[in-house]
Parts: C-alpha cells; structure tokens; sequence
C-alpha cells in the first residue's frame, strides 16, 4: 500500500518538477489580462493595459510577464501615471523596493559600484511626475585602475573582466603549463594602487629568464710580475693578465 501510494506522489510530483510549476491568474481590478484564463502553464506569458490615469509596472502602457515556476517574471500590477519605475543608474545601484515601482515624491539614494564615485555631492534623486532628477553618473575614481596589464604566457583566475578595478584590489594569476613564477610556483597576484598596477613576477620557463649566473674565476698567483706590471703566461694559471 505505501509502496503505491509513493508511486501516486510521484506521477504527481514528477511532472511539475520537470516542467516547471504554474502560475495562477493575476488579480487586475484596474486593468485587463490578455489572453483571460484561470492559470497559466510554465513560460507560458500574458499581456495586460491599465485603466485611464494608470499604467503598468513596466515600460510602455502596456506589458507583459511570463511564468517561471509558479511566479510571474514581474507581478501585473497597475500603478498611478506620475509613479516611477526604478532608475538605471550605470556603474551604479539604488536604495531597493519590494513593490518594483515608487510613488510620486520618492527620495532614493544612488551607490556607486567599486572603482567608481559619483560627480556630485549628494547621493539623492526624486521621483517628480513619473521622472527622476537630477541626474546621478558614476564616474571612474581617480585612485581606481583600468584592466590590467597582460600577462604574458598566464591568465587572470580571480574573477571575470572588468573595465575598472578599486583601490587595493588584488588580482590573482596562474602561469601556463610548463612555466612558473620563481621555480616552484605557478602563480602570482598584482594590485592596484593609487589608479597604477605594480609589476609582479613574470611567467617564465625553468631555468630561462632569471638573473644570470656570475662567472666565477680561481686564481693561483705564483711566481713574479714583470717590471711593467705585466706577468707572464707561464706564471699564472687562471688569471687574466692585466
């Protein structure tokens, strides 16, 4: 009995694991949903309008979403004509909102990511009849450095590519096969500092490239020096003469 009862769950449960779960009907007293059903299957979409004086969250007037495993990709909702969507700050990020959307008279603040800080003193931009202001950039600091220099014969491991990199950040490198960094080690770091990368070591191939070995004499000094500070070749065995 148990034994088919799992079965039962299964034939169930297996399905909405494979192909994603659906989505119930969103609830939309001032506007309309096309097409009108009482769910919707995975990745299946909609689109919906607003009443007059409303919008929908979304650019445009009208929108759509998309269901992704039981939820809608951004819940339909109308929202009043002068209410602002989130702004796209580049290089930067804001203050969030659980509702996607913010009324008329909101006050946010801008960040800006690492490596890079805003031109103006204040952080803050107002949502005034569906438009934020003032404008708000995110420029390259002056400390910060730009990708770092190639690497020849390694590759960069610590993260993925990037146009700016902040003060004191380390980067990590490996050498390829067959070449290291000192005789052992097959990978190195550089840093940023004050906007300029310091050198690091070089990849190179065991026993090339390194500084090169001192050439040793040994001397015997026997026997006299000629009376012009000469010598002569039979008296000196592994000294040059002067």
């Amino acid at each position: 009995m148990c034994i088919s009862w799992l079965g039962f769950a299964l034939l169930i449960w297996l399905p909405g694991l494979l192909h994603g779960q659906p989505c119930p009907a969103p609830k939309l007293d001032d506007g309309y949903v096309i097409p009108q059903k009482n769910s919707f299957h995975h990745d299946d979409s909609l689109t919906y309008g607003c009443d007059s004086g409303l919008k929908p969250a979304a650019e445009g007037w009208w929108a759509t979403s998309t269901c992704q495993n039981g939820k809608w990709s951004h819940e339909p909702q109308c929202i009043s004509e002068n209410a602002c969507l989130p702004p796209t700050i580049k290089n930067g990020n804001i203050t969030a909102n659980t509702k996607g959307w913010y009324e008329n008279g909101s006050r946010i603040e801008v960040t800006c990511n690492e490596g890079y800080e805003l031109k103006a003193e204040s952080a803050s931009i107002y949502c005034t009849d569906s438009i934020w202001s003032p404008l708000r950039v995110c420029k390259k600091s002056t400390n910060a450095c730009s990708e770092p220099p190639k690497r020849h014969n390694a590759a960069i491991i610590s993260g993925g590519y990037r146009e700016v990199f902040a003060h004191n950040t380390e980067v990590q490198y490996i050498c390829k096969e067959g070449y290291n960094t000192d005789g052992t080690n097959s990978e190195g770091s550089i840093r940023c500092s004050s906007g300029s990368w310091n050198e690091g070591p070089e990849c190179r191939e065991p026993g090339h490239g390194g500084p090169a070995a001192e050439e040793t004499h040994t001397s015997v000094d026997s026997g006299p020096q000629t009376a012009g500070g000469g010598c002569h070749q039979d008296d000196i065995q592994y000294k040059r003469c002067p």
